[in-house]
């Protein structure tokens, strides 16, 4: 059955944020309060050099994150996660579209499983086409529909706490939507909210008949993560082995964002040296006091 989410219960759902909150004072516990004085952003990210070398070794003189285009001075922490473990959904299409491709992609899904940690790591397997988990009793005649934008929007929230670190989404797919109820847009903004950078593996072992890089490009630039475009199965597992060693060994700043500034607010960061670049989400929502607000 087809998942619609009303807007208002989406908007509330994604101002759930993880978001640290610490009250003025120690109040009574007799009493309801709902004043937040402070918050914290969290913002995970990766840096590489060169032709995507890894970077493992950074400092805060080695960059600049800027909050609308002005640099953050309310820096809480910055570090490195070295082999952290991995939180990740693997979200793969299985429509009319992918079908040439799903051997290489279940390739990736077994490699990524069996190079996993089962005492440590949260990584779930999902199919969708029509609709999430299509692969269960959905009848041939629906392969042909394909929910890109409101598999994202459903799947996204289900894994916004899970793990420590980068928390990821890769998504075996060639980009293509002819069916969802949401919009590329929709989905960006989610994974901005939660901070869930979003990895794209299209497959082509043969003739491309649907096809959008671009799309791609976007939702993996715009939340933090990468795209990738292979017609080879030993170049898509090469793709999912980069993917987990990124996601397993990254950096985390926390700041404290502007209490009066409610709303979404974009990201960058500057490097200090040349050749340097790094993938984070681009975005983050500041909930009002209202939203905040909890019993």
């Amino acid at each position: 059955m087809r998942m619609r989410i009303a807007a208002v219960a989406l908007t509330l759902l994604i101002a759930m944020t993880s978001w640290a909150a610490t009250p003025a004072a120690s109040p009574d516990p007799s009493l309801p309060t709902f004043r937040v004085t402070t918050a914290e952003v969290h913002l995970t990210f990766t840096a590489v050099r060169g032709r995507n070398q890894a970077v493992t070794d950074l400092s805060l003189a080695d960059f600049v994150v800027l909050r609308d285009g002005y640099p953050i001075d309310q820096i809480v922490s910055f570090g490195p996660y070295r082999q952290s473990p991995l939180s990740a959904l693997v979200l793969t299409d299985v429509s009319d579209s992918m079908l040439k491709g799903l051997p290489m992609e279940r390739a990736a899904a077994e490699w990524l499983r069996a190079n996993s940690e089962p005492s440590s790591d949260r990584i779930a397997f999902v199919d969708f086409g029509y609709d999430v988990e299509t692969g269960k009793g959905v009848s041939l005649a629906d392969r042909h529909m394909t929910s890109l934008y409101d598999a994202l929007v459903e799947t996204l929230p289900r894994y916004a706490s899970d793990g420590t670190g980068r928390r990821a989404l890769i998504l075996l797919t060639d980009g293509m939507d002819n069916y969802s109820y949401h919009s590329l847009e929709d989905a960006i903004t989610l994974a901005q909210r939660f901070d869930i950078a979003v990895y794209a593996i299209t497959a082509h072992p043969g003739k491309k008949q649907y096809y959008r890089p671009d799309l791609l490009q976007k939702l993996c630039e715009e939340t933090g993560g990468k795209y990738y475009d292979v017609r080879k199965p030993d170049a898509m597992l090469n793709a999912i082995s980069e993917i987990n060693d990124e996601l397993r060994n990254g950096f985390e700043l926390v700041f404290r964002p502007d209490a009066a500034g409610a709303g979404m607010h974009q990201l960058s960061i500057q490097p200090n040296q040349r050749g340097m670049r790094f993938f984070h989400r681009t975005a983050y929502f500041q909930p009002g006091h209202e939203e905040l607000a909890s019993e």
